[in-house]
């Protein structure tokens, strides 16, 4: 088996890969496949080439397959196109026997794509925390390596520094900082960075206070509101009163005509009682 490290520099940029093989074959059949897949990738018989699914317009024999060179080039490589290629030659003159087909190590290579950095629970003090790195792209898989700043931005020791993720236990304000992650394979390297804030239990007292504070003003606007709208109908109704009130005082035309007749009799003036005289006033006077 031969063992080919294939480079690919970034899983954008398609390069075609081209595998050599001591194969050799003047007319007769060979067959390219992958050992873990159920159809070939390619067939060549007497001048006749077949395609297996997924490889038409990707593939195709590189060299001259009648002088005996039976390399072929795979374009637009994905990580699917990792994994084991045999190749099975039978000749025209050969005799029966058990075929003896060549095999070759496909390996990808491929640079770490750009790891995703998350902070798993609660950055309360005296709380554990995981932080996490992933690279979702990487052939051969990426290694993952951490480092640490304080607020300061000083360089600090971390009890753990490989793998995925790490964990804090017991964080406090001294584990606020500044955390780095770098995914690395023999292609390449990329990094992430996260800010971690550690706050006290306590910090939660301002979002409780925030809410009460929110429904204790939506109660304040819904009572002038309402006071308002009390105002509004006293208004309402005391004009709807000096209303009725008007026209209580306006007189009808019968009530207009005896108003104007009265006005018009003259005043008799009422002359008070004439007193007689009595006989002892005349004998007095």
């Amino acid at each position: 088996m031969q063992k080919i490290l294939l480079d690919l520099l970034g899983i954008s940029e398609r390069r075609s890969i081209l595998w050599r093989s001591p194969c050799k074959v003047c007319q007769g059949f060979l067959l390219w496949r992958t050992l873990l897949g159920v159809d070939a990738v390619t067939r060549y018989f007497d001048g006749l080439v077949q395609y297996g699914e997924g490889y038409d317009h990707r593939i195709h024999f590189s060299g001259s397959v009648e002088t005996g060179d039976i390399s072929i080039t795979i374009g637009a490589v994905t990580m699917e196109d990792n994994g084991t290629y045999a190749c099975s030659v039978r000749l025209r003159d050969d005799p029966p026997r058990e075929q003896n087909p060549k095999s070759v190590l496909q390996l990808l290579l491929v640079a770490p794509s750009k790891p995703e950095c998350k902070i798993l629970g609660t950055a309360q003090y005296g709380e554990t925390i995981n932080l996490t790195c992933v690279s979702h792209e990487g052939s051969p898989t990426p290694t993952y390596t951490w480092k640490s700043f304080n607020v300061q931005n000083e360089p600090r020791v971390l009890p753990h520094t490989q793998g995925q993720q790490i964990t804090l236990k017991n964080i406090s304000a001294d584990t606020s900082g500044f955390y780095i992650c770098t995914s690395t394979n023999v292609v390449g390297t990329e990094f992430c960075n996260m800010t971690v804030s550690v706050v006290p239990p306590s910090m939660n007292i301002a979002l409780y206070a925030g809410i009460i504070g929110g429904v204790v003003a939506a109660i304040v606007v819904i009572g002038i509101i309402a006071y308002c709208c009390c105002c509004r109908e006293s208004k309402e109704e005391d004009y709807e009163m000096t209303l009725l009130a008007g026209f209580d005082n306006i007189s009808t035309p019968e009530q207009h005509s005896r108003e104007q007749e009265d006005r018009n009799e003259p005043s008799v003036r009422r002359m008070p009682p004439r007193q007689e005289s009595t006989g002892e006033d005349v004998e007095n006077a």
